[in-house]
């Protein structure tokens, strides 16, 4: 019995024993240096422990109380003291990853990235002439990766896109060099749309900071658009420039790269530039609106290549302080249209620059130059100076004035749109104006010849009434132009701030001449007519309706055709149409069966409901009548043949919502056949009715189909309650 007990202890123990490696394995995922403790040669399946750790219990059975407590303070190193490991066969199968050394642990490097390509990566050239290709997930990381200048980091770092990419907020470079660069064709930049119809209206690139510089850039044969557009029209602009440079930033775009669609509050809807730098080395901007034009800038702005800066809304280049234009190389097939903030006579507007081998630009290509610049309106003309390397302003002969009601700083909000004034008749003129603020305007016109004092006083802030939205255009039509020699003046004064004046000359000359014969004015008694005089076309033949076909028809009201109308005329306008006096308004002129189509021949009523207009002299008025005229079209029978016909072929274009031969939906619920009998007394039909609407919603017998369904609802609720009865 003795041996029995001693065998149970000792068998006991040694399962104890046995359990301890697992033990302490799953201890050591707790231990993160835990595999950088271990050396070349060890393969005992032995858990090293980290200094100051808990002492290992596999120790306990071999050791003496006298040596017991060292184990814990030392670096195992004598695995042949532990007996216990080699009895676990399972352990070995852990150890090679925790002999991994420390260079071949897995990490974020971009190693791991290399093997995710996406759109967006850096390539670097290690001393051994090595490309290592790293990618990223988001246009900021990759900014981020890019050395700093305090690195000593002398070139941009080039960061190539291969697809289009919408961003969720600010890119910022600070600190860095950094040049994106499009390697394939059609890559766009976009604001990012959020699911809720949201979009990001900020800006989208920031570049500031001493020697922090942003370029676009594209390989040969791609193109690359950075698109502001914020997909909400003029009625919300965006809050951002597309690139914002600032405190000695610098940025600058190439040939292939073009900046549009940004609509914005921001000074410059493409670019603002505010004691940064920006160079030009080709590129386009157009389709832009900012507060102050496409591009602001306080600073000089440099051009090389071909440019192109035009079509924007406003100002194209608005050129603030003493900023100009400079050459750095030569200049071809550009179109650079720009604005000086306190335009002058002579004013310098551009001047040659050094190209990049420091050699300076020649007379003879800024005289080139010179010639692909333009002024926004047609009061000044840039003309090449007398030193033959500047272009300045010159005031031309029949500039526009444009005084301003008080004398103050603040920038234009309005602007007139180059080479839109035009003579419509002999009184008539008309213009093109721009705002970048919400306002009200009008028109007056004065003497040709008068002073600014004069223009002034001739302003009436009461009479401006007509509303015009900020960063739209509109135009002024002019009538009543006095026959004596006259300028037009706009006045717009804007919801906060000061009134501005655009004084526009009228060219005499070219005013067409005044009618020889005046025209007969003829008088007739106003048009009347009855809403039963309106035509209803499309619906003259009997019509087949099969399930899910349906047909267009036309409705064109009494009166709605005339062409000179006068003072009291009347008109119909449809609105809607119905099978019934009180039944569903059907605003799609269009007509069928959704389901189960109509199978023989019969005539079924139809309303069509019109509003009356009158004319007030000017334009037409809505009124609160409306009446409906009464028509009527017809079903075609069709044959058994022609109907199996066309559910089978169906059925072929629509595998997935198929019909049933009844007409009613494939897989439906269709066991309820209802006989679906129209009403005489509400649609004075001669047969049954399974007619639907323009926009697929049934018509005709609404009431018996509402019946049907709330009996099948009670059936279905009847049938559960005995179920559960049972």
């Amino acid at each position: 019995m003795r041996k029995k007990q001693l065998f149970a202890i000792l068998l006991a123990g040694a399962m104890t024993a046995g359990t301890v490696p697992s033990a302490a394995l799953a201890a050591e995922n707790d231990i993160p240096a835990a595999s950088s403790e271990v050396t070349e040669g060890e393969n005992s399946g032995e858990i090293p422990q980290e200094e100051g750790g808990e002492p290992t219990p596999e120790a306990e059975p071999t050791q003496t109380p006298e040596t017991a407590p060292e184990a814990p303070t030392e670096t195992p190193a004598e695995p042949t003291e532990t007996p216990t490991v080699p009895e676990t066969p399972a352990e070995p199968t852990q150890v090679p990853e925790t002999e991994t050394t420390p260079e071949a642990v897995p990490s974020e490097a971009p190693e791991t990235l290399e093997n995710e390509p996406t759109g967006i990566s850096i390539t670097t050239i290690d001393e051994n002439n090595q490309e290592t290709v790293t990618y990223y997930k988001t246009l900021q990381e990759a900014v981020d990766a890019a050395p700093t200048i305090e690195s000593g980091a002398q070139e941009s770092t080039v960061i190539e896109i291969t697809d289009s990419l919408a961003l969720s907020g600010t890119i910022f470079v600070s600190g860095k060099k950094v040049s994106i660069v499009a390697a394939s064709q059609g890559i766009t930049i976009r604001r990012e749309q959020k699911e809720d119809g949201t979009v990001f209206n900020g800006t989208m690139f920031t570049v500031a900071g001493q020697g922090s510089e942003l370029q676009f850039s594209v390989k040969d044969g791609s193109d690359l658009t950075v698109d502001g557009s914020n997909r909400k029209g003029e009625e919300e602009p965006s809050e951002g420039s597309l690139a914002d440079v600032s405190d000695s930033g610098a940025f600058g775009i190439s040939a292939g790269v073009t900046l549009t669609g940004n609509n914005t509050t921001a000074k410059g809807g493409a670019v603002s530039n505010n004691g940064g730098s920006i160079v030009l080395k080709g590129g386009t901007i157009t389709g832009n609106t900012g507060a102050m034009g496409a591009i602001y800038s306080n600073t000089d702005i440099a051009v090389q290549g071909t440019v192109a800066i035009k079509e924007n809304t406003g100002a194209n280049l608005y050129l603030d302080q003493d900023a100009s234009v400079v050459v750095t190389d030569v200049l071809t097939g550009s179109s650079i249209s720009l604005t000086a903030a306190a335009p002058a006579d002579k004013k310098t507007v551009a001047k040659a620059g050094k190209k990049a081998d420091g050699t300076d630009v020649t007379s003879e290509e800024f005289k080139a130059a010179a010639e692909q610049l333009a002024y926004d309106t047609e009061d000044y003309s840039v003309v090449l100076g007398e030193d033959g390397l500047s272009a300045v302003l010159k005031v031309n002969a029949s500039a526009t004035v444009t005084p301003s009601p008080t004398p103050t700083a603040s920038p234009s909000f309005l602007t007139y749109q180059s080479k839109s004034l035009k003579w419509m008749d002999h009184n008539t003129v008309t213009a093109k104006m721009s705002t970048t603020k919400d306002c009200k305007w009008y028109y007056y016109f004065v003497d040709a010849g008068s002073d600014t004092n004069t223009i002034k006083k001739l302003y009436d802030s009461s009479k401006a009434k007509t509303p015009a939205k900020a960063n739209t255009t509109f135009t002024v039509k002019a009538e009543k132009v006095p026959e004596k020699d006259s300028w037009l003046v706009v006045a717009a004064k804007p919801d906060n701030g000061s009134a501005q004046l655009r004084v526009l000359k009228l060219n005499s000359s070219s005013r067409p001449a005044s009618p020889t014969v005046s025209p007969t004015v003829t008088t007739r008694a106003p048009r009347k007519y009855e809403v039963t005089e309106s035509k209803v076309t499309g619906l003259e033949n009997p019509l087949q309706f099969y399930p899910r076909k349906f047909y267009d028809f036309q409705v064109v009201g009494a009166g709605q055709n005339d062409t000179d109308p006068v003072s009291g005329d009347e008109r119909w306008i449809p609105l809607y149409w119905s099978m019934s006096v009180n039944g569903t308004k059907n605003k799609s002129w269009r007509i069928g069966s959704q389901e189960k189509g109509i199978r023989e021949a019969a005539t079924y009523p139809l309303y069509i409901f019109f509003q009356k207009q009158t004319y007030n002299g000017a334009k037409w008025i809505d009124t609160d009548v409306i009446e409906y005229m009464k028509t009527s079209f017809s079903s075609a029978e069709i044959s058994d043949v022609e109907w199996k016909d066309y559910i089978d072929n169906y059925n072929k274009e629509h595998p997935d919502d198929g019909l049933n031969y009844d007409g009613t939906s494939g897989g439906s619920v269709a066991d309820i056949k209802a006989t679906e009998a129209a009403s005489e007394k509400d649609s004075d039909s001669t047969s049954k009715s399974a007619v639907s609407t323009a926009d697929e919603s049934p018509i005709g017998t609404m009431s018996v189909l509402a019946a049907f369904s709330l009996l099948a609802g009670g059936y279905v609720l009847v049938r559960k309650r005995k179920k559960e009865d049972i």
